[in-house]
């Protein structure tokens, strides 16, 4: 159980990571400055309500 865990996590991370760049290929320089800003701020707020930091 565990180990088919981890690799469904590995090749979902895998498989978004290639979307996200292929996604990010296709805009401009604006939109791809926009939203890093906004997916750091997003990630900032989520660890900051789990309490890492």
């Amino acid at each position: 159980m565990k180990s088919r865990f981890v690799k469904g996590v590995i090749a979902g991370s895998i498989i978004g990571a290639t979307a996200g760049v292929y996604a990010a290929s296709r805009m401009t320089p604006r939109q791809r400055k926009r939203l890093m800003r906004t997916g750091k701020k997003m990630l900032f707020t989520m660890m900051d309500n789990m309490g890492w930091f």
